[in-house]
């Protein structure tokens, strides 16, 4: 009898526990390949769901967040952006790095610490709701949100390079090494969080960045938000 009260109570709470992943977010994430902006569409998109929500006499207002995941992991962690910021470029500390780190500072933190940090602040934001985050591995830490849409910007390497190009006025060849390096550090940064799961484990809808306008990728997304009961 005890055993059966104690199982009936392990499904109560399991299925109460259920009803509240449920019902958090609504969180839209964007990640994005270097040269596709998703922040320029994250800003966008969430104006767009903002307009449409005061003419329907809703308050509540959805926000993009990309930066403020950098500035709130350092405050938290007590330390200067600086300090932190190589995460995000996902260049790893070498295990000289590290030593000298622990010896030059009152307080030393692991990548793993930070890392750690970073997804507490956004699995925060996307438990809370109305937020469409870029990047930071959004689309691993939110996973869990039923309420949500997870998108991949993409474009081919030599339109992105161009992009780069055109928005920082650098000779091709620095734009194509800065395309390179950083994919890759975003993409260490990205399997830290994801280990082995493939795109089509993490991605609802993948967009080419070269072929849609901004406008016509914001339009897309935010129907299928509609669809989707997420505004």
């Amino acid at each position: 009898m005890e055993n059966l009260f104690l199982r009936y109570m392990h499904e109560r709470v399991r299925r109460k526990e259920e009803q509240i992943v449920h019902e958090l977010g609504p969180v839209i994430t964007i990640s994005r390949q270097y040269g596709c902006y998703g922040s320029e569409v994250a800003e966008k998109l969430a104006k767009k769901i903002n307009e449409c929500k005061k003419l329907t006499g809703e308050r509540e207002e959805w926000m993009f967040i990309s930066h403020q995941v950098f500035y709130e992991a350092a405050r938290a962690l007590e330390v200067k952006p600086e300090e932190i910021s190589h995460i995000f470029g996902a260049e790893q500390k070498s295990m000289f790095g590290d030593l000298v780190s622990i010896f030059s500072k009152d307080k030393y933190l692991s990548d793993i610490q930070i890392k750690r940090m970073i997804a507490q602040i956004v699995r925060s934001y996307s438990e809370q709701g109305n937020a469409i985050i870029v990047g930071r591995a959004g689309c691993v830490i939110a996973r869990h949100i039923k309420r949500s849409i997870h998108i991949k910007l993409i474009a081919p390497f030599n339109w992105r390079v161009n992009a780069i190009k055109k928005r920082y006025s650098i000779s091709l060849a620095e734009a194509s090494s800065n395309v390179k390096e950083t994919d890759k550090r975003r993409e260490t940064f990205l399997e830290f969080f994801r280990g082995n799961m493939p795109d089509s484990h993490l991605f609802d809808v993948i967009l080419n960045r070269s072929t849609l306008s901004t406008d016509e990728i914001v339009n897309q997304i935010y129907h299928l938000a509609q669809q989707r009961n997420l505004i």
